[in-house]
This record gives C-alpha cells, sequence and structure tokens, in this order.
C-alpha cells in the first residue's frame, strides 16, 4: 500500500518529467537520436508513455531484487532528464536491449552540442614540436600534459572555437589548419563527439585563461619525446625548484599523434 501511494502521488512529477524529455528528444532528433532498433541487435530508444512506464516497472523491479531500498529504486528507474546545469543534461533513456529485454541507459549531452560540435582539440604546430598544456584537472585530482581545448560558444565556427581557445590557453594565434577527424571521448556514456585539428601557429602572446583554468605552464615538445611519455604514462617537468610528475595519458593527443605521425603533417 505504501509503495501504491508512492506512485500514486509521484504520477503528476512523473508526467511533467516525462513531457520535458520527449520535448528534449523532439527538439533535438539529430544530437539524441537515431532511436535503434532492437530487431537489429541495437539499443532501442523508447518514446512511447505506456511502454515507458512498463520499462520503469521492470526497471524498479529488477533493482528491488537486488536489494535497492524502495525509495530509491523508484527514482532510479525514472526515464527522463535525471538533472540539468549550465552546461550539460544527465538523461536517462527507456530502452528495448536486442532480444527484446527493457532496461534503461543513462547518458551525458553537453547543451554546446546542439548546435553543431560541442567543442574543438587543437594540436598547435610550432616549428617541428606541439604545443601542450600542464594543466591541473579538477576531476582526476592530478596534473595532465593535454592538447589545449575547450567548449564552442554558440555561433562559432570550428575555426573560430579554435583559435579562441588556443589564444586564451596558450597565447598562440593560429594559422594553417586540417580537421583530423572527430573523437569519441566515452562512448559509454557521452554522447557527443569532440573534432581535432592540427594547426600551425605563431605570434606568442600572453594567454588570457579563464579563471577556472589551472594551467601552470605551456610545453613545446617533440613528437617523439611525447610518444614516449605516452609510452611511460608520464612527464617529468621542471619549473625553477619545483618538479612536477604529470600524467601523459590523453585521448586528444593520442589521436592527434598517430593521424600526424600517419598523414606526415
Amino acid at each position: 500500500m505504501r509503495f501504491l501511494l508512492l506512485f500514486l502521488f509521484s504520477l503528476p512529477l512523473f508526467s511533467v518529467q516525462l513531457e520535458e524529455y520527449l520535448s528534449l528528444m523532439d527538439a533535438h532528433p539529430k544530437t539524441l537520436g537515431p532511436l535503434g532498433n532492437h530487431l537489429k541487435d541495437e539499443i532501442e530508444i523508447v518514446l512511447d508513455p505506456e511502454i515507458i512506464l512498463e520499462i520503469q516497472e521492470t526497471s524498479e523491479k529488477r533493482l528491488l531484487h537486488q536489494g535497492v531500498p524502495p525509495t530509491l529504486a523508484h527514482e532510479w528507474s525514472r526515464v527522463g532528464i535525471v538533472a540539468e546545469d549550465q552546461y550539460l543534461y544527465w538523461i536517462r533513456d527507456g530502452v528495448i536491449f536486442p532480444f527484446g529485454i527493457y532496461g534503461t541507459y543513462d547518458r551525458i549531452v553537453w547543451k554546446s552540442g546542439f548546435d553543431g560540435p560541442p567543442g574543438i582539440a587543437i594540436a598547435p604546430l610550432l616549428e617541428k614540436k606541439i604545443v601542450v598544456n600542464l594543466n591541473y584537472r579538477h576531476a582526476t585530482r592530478n596534473w595532465e600534459i593535454e592538447l589545449p581545448r575547450g567548449m564552442r560558444r554558440n555561433g562559432e565556427s570550428l575555426r573560430e572555437a579554435a583559435a579562441r581557445e588556443l589564444q586564451e590557453e596558450t597565447g598562440y594565434v593560429l594559422d594553417d589548419a586540417l580537421l583530423l577527424g572527430t573523437i569519441a571521448i566515452d562512448s559509454g556514456i557521452i554522447s557527443t563527439t569532440v573534432p581535432v585539428i592540427v594547426c600551425k601557429v605563431h605570434s606568442e602572446s600572453e594567454p588570457s585563461r579563464e579563471y577556472s583554468e589551472a594551467i601552470i605552464e605551456n610545453l613545446s615538445m617533440t613528437p617523439e619525446q611525447l610518444e614516449m611519455a605516452l609510452l611511460q604514462g608520464f612527464w617529468n617537468v621542471s619549473l625553477g625548484e619545483r618538479t612536477i610528475r604529470a600524467h601523459v595519458r590523453d585521448p586528444f593527443l593520442s589521436y592527434a599523434l598517430l593521424h600526424i605521425k600517419l598523414r606526415h603533417w
């Protein structure tokens, strides 16, 4: 009886949440689709409200069977927009897996990706070296050696976004550029892919970094040095009397290095 009352009281809220979710899916079919077809061994997204209710019930029973408390099982099986801020959506889709099994699947969608690529990664070439950032990343809680990269602003072209991010993070000016391709950062949870370009740079000036960026230094490294750093997983950087052991595991850097080497750019 308690579960039934909780479900009945949550129906109006569910209706609003589901309506917002379906409106979002309808507004951005290219970014949030295609829906897929489980009969073709794909994970199919369901937009029929009645089937979504069935999926939620199935998912909730599965969670209860796993020992999840009822209130959490009810919340964790809810299809829709789980959370939202100024940068991204956390979405939970109702899906049909291959073999017709009902379930839910979460994904993260960058808002800046609704009208084009969400961001850009840049491999800046300075003569025969590549400019990289020595960056303290909040998510990994570590120093990382990475390519300059950032979010694309609304209405910006790829070149405009690349030029702005390059100047902000390194102080260099973008010259000739070549699009290498796109990379899926984490295809298990993040929907959008990010383009990677290689470019020549010149005219170094003072970077105009944002307050939230912890880029302490820009390094110019040869492709051979970066390959060695990727193989060993780290690079020691001397800054005066201080030595920082930085991780080298940036997927954008690995992707760019491979393309530069294969294209002889």
